[in-house]
């Protein structure tokens, strides 16, 4: 049998081919018009259902009528039109759907039982599963068709010229509230699953999810459409609001309908611009609370779910619209399935779902685009819930790697064994899928690949002397230019701190006051003699601190070479504490480079280094050798360079209470290595200079990488 023709027929036809069936009575068809594409969109008033055709499919459903059979129709089509002729694997699949959504009527004698046994298989899956869930539980409350007709004229004026200029200013108000106190708004974000803020933040869910289940409902009553059902949805044990804006599907335009799904995400973006105004101008308490998870509910979550068009929510319609591809999220997958029946399977009857040249590139990358989108989110959403509830987040990542392997094999296995699209091909494809996993799982298995690390460090002198102010004091002079080369006593910076000139003042006064004492003392009260000489000693050590930290106030060079300084660049008033860095006397003779890593990469101990290799900051496209790397087995806690940690603009987290910002807030690691002395002539060394370290080890095969990389990131971030 030829491709044209196994596309042609079908070995399920027996069971529709003596069927008479037809359209519902009250099916209402609308014709929709895009990119020079037509198709009609089926809806009945009554269900409120409602399914889209291509042009070839409505031809074909209206030669259906009551006195002739399906078998009868198709031919008529078959002699009339057999260009656009459906197949009648389409035709199967074309009646099942229809019923599905109860816009067909049939008679149900005698053949008609094997075309709806699926429907009934499926229906029966969907309530055994709906008993079994309580996650997605719709609960309808009321018809809202009567209060949103009485509120159009407001609808009416916001969806104006009038009303885009007052939302636009509405939303700058608000994004400059955010601008005020940008400072608080990302670090009370750390907050937000702390048990405390539970309840404000379902709160905060509740008025941004009614707000924008109100938008779709009344845009699209705003363009006719109806909307009767608005109710509860019962998601993970919590009541949302839902509404049924599906009438929409039926306008005739895109434009109406790409304005209702995106009318939610408009609505509740507008409520974050007003709760972004109550926060930053509100006093702290509930009230700003509130308003602060609010601001997250209808900015970031809505942008991060509803506005994306690779989740099947209001931007995923929006899509679909725009470049009028209905039922664009299926038909990806299936495409992708086609493709792995076709090329990796073998299976040559295999029929392409896409339709055009476009088709075929687009819906494969939004079909992978997707998949992998919604497996980065969970896994997102897995660890931020586990930063607060480590069980919880656990649970979800087991559910996450159940979703990704388990059920994508179990439906592989299932397919390959019991789908009628194999019936002539199931040996070829059984063998195929084995070869391809035995394949895939040496490659990942028993194959070695690079294994490499990288890691952040710092340049340094081989020979250095670290400076530090042994006195605070705002920066009162540079005597000499950073970068220079000194002497050792040299005068390098002077500081002044008029706090510390008063305390010396003040202990002056006081050792006066006690010497005359001590004088009284002698002549009047010999038993008050001792405490006060106690007193007195007490007073001129303290004195001779504060001398001392008085004279500290100008730095010296403590050795000779030269001075790296890029702390003390910044300009005259920076206030230095007590220890502060001064920045290192180097000599530049020799430098070595010198990175840190986390302690779980114990595994650089099991095995050698085969090559180290860093790149420097401002020469990302240079790799330097390494020569004589050592790491060093025991705990540090001192970061080489403040640039490294967070206080610095780096990534590693320090101690809050340091005030020099180079206290690690985890031991890591210290990686030595010196720099290849040809390629070091070619480039500037310099102490303090940034870089990144790649470290190649032994090969190792890829699963064990990962595997690796998982209990290393567990350990890091839950301690497990």
């Amino acid at each position: 049998m030829s491709d044209a023709r196994s596309h042609t027929f079908s070995d399920a036809w027996h069971r529709v081919a003596g069927l008479r069936a037809s359209l519902r009575p009250d099916v209402r068809a609308r014709r929709q018009s895009a990119h020079g594409r037509h198709w009609y969109v089926l809806s009945n008033p009554l269900s409120n259902e409602f399914f889209r055709v291509t042009e070839d499919a409505y031809a074909f459903l209206s030669r259906l009528v009551a006195d002739r059979t399906v078998e009868q129709a198709w031919r008529d089509t078959l002699a009339n039109d057999p260009e656009s002729m459906l197949s009648q694997q389409e035709v199967v699949q074309l009646l099942g759907q229809l019923n599905l959504s109860n816009l067909l009527q049939a008679d149900r004698a005698g053949a008609s039982a094997s075309l709806f046994e699926r429907y009934r298989q499926r229906r029966g899956r969907e309530r055994r599963a709906l008993l079994m869930s309580v996650l997605s539980i719709r609960i309808p409350l009321l018809d809202p068709d009567r209060m949103l007709e009485r509120a159009q004229p407001l609808v009416r004026a916001l969806v104006s010229p009038f009303g885009l200029l007052a939302y636009l200013l509405l939303l700058g108000l608000g994004v400059k509230a955010l601008m005020d106190r940008s400072d608080e708004l990302f670090h009370q974000a750390a907050g937000l699953l702390a048990p405390d803020n539970l309840v404000l933040l379902y709160l905060g869910f509740a008025i941004a999810k009614v707000v924008h289940e109100f938008g779709h409902a009344a845009v699209c009553k705003r363009f006719g459409g109806e909307v009767h059902t608005m109710g509860v949805m019962l998601l993970l044990f919590a009541p949302l609001p839902y509404v049924d804006a599906s009438a929409s599907w039926g306008f005739r335009r895109s434009a109406p309908r790409m304005l209702v799904g995106a009318a939610g995400v408009l609505a509740e973006l507008a409520v974050a611009a007003v709760a972004a105004m109550v926060w930053a101008y509100s006093a702290p308490g509930v009230s700003g609370a509130l308003a602060y998870n609010v601001i997250f509910a209808a900015s970031v979550s809505t942008l991060v779910f509803n506005l994306n068009p690779l989740l099947r929510f209001d931007g995923y319609h929006m899509l679909v619209d725009l470049i009028n591809m209905p039922n664009l999220f299926q038909r990806s997958r299936d495409q992708l399935r086609y493709l792995g029946q076709r090329y990796l399977l073998g299976v040559k009857l295999a029929k392409p779902v896409a339709e055009s040249r476009t088709e075929s590139w687009l819906l494969p990358l939004y079909g992978a685009a997707s998949a992998l989108y919604a497996l980065m989110l969970m896994a997102t959403i897995a660890f931020f819930i586990a930063e607060q509830y480590l069980d919880l987040g656990l649970l979800l990542a087991v559910l996450l790697v159940l979703s990704a392997t388990v059920l994508p094999l179990g439906k592989l296995l299932h397919h390959l064994l019991l789908s009628p699209q194999l019936a002539h091909e199931r040996a070829r494809a059984i063998v195929s899928a084995v070869v391809l996993a035995v394949l895939l799982l040496g490659l990942l298995g028993w194959v070695p690949f690079p294994d490499r690390i990288r890691a952040a460090g710092v340049v340094e002198s081989v020979v250095f002397r670290q400076l530090s102010s042994e006195s605070a004091g705002f920066l009162s002079e540079l005597l000499v230019k950073p970068g220079a080369r000194v002497s050792a006593g040299q005068a390098l910076v002077r500081l002044e701190n008029p706090d510390l000139l008063h305390e010396i003042r003040a202990s002056r006064m006081q050792l006066q006051q006690i010497q005359v004492q001590e004088l009284r003392a002698l002549a009047l009260a010999l038993a008050d003699l001792a405490p006060l000489r106690q007193q007195r000693m007490a007073v001129q050590a303290g004195l001779a601190d504060l001398e001392r930290q008085r004279v500290a106030l100008t730095v010296v060079a403590p050795v000779s070479g030269v001075w790296s300084a890029g702390e003390v660049e910044q300009g005259r008033g920076r206030w230095f504490a007590r220890g502060a860095s001064m920045g290192a006397i180097v000599d530049e003779s020799g430098h070595r480079f010198v990175a840190i890593l986390p302690q779980v990469a114990t595994h650089l101990f099991t095995g050698g280094i085969d090559r180290a290799e860093v790149r420097l900051g401002g020469e990302e496209g240079q790799n330097l050798l390494l020569r004589h790397v050592s790491v060093m087995p025991f705990d540090h806690g001192v970061l080489p360079s403040r640039a490294l940690g967070f206080a610095g603009g780096g990534d590693i987290a320090v101690q809050p209470g340091d005030p020099n910002g180079v206290m690690a807030a985890e031991p890591f690691f210290r990686i030595h290595a010196g720099f290849d002395a040809v390629q070091a002539a070619e480039v500037r060394l310099m102490h303090g200079r940034l870089g990144v370290m790649r470290l190649t080890l032994a090969p190792k095969p890829l699963l064990e990488q990962w595997e690796r990389s998982a209990r290393q990131l567990l350990q890091r971030r839950f301690r497990v």
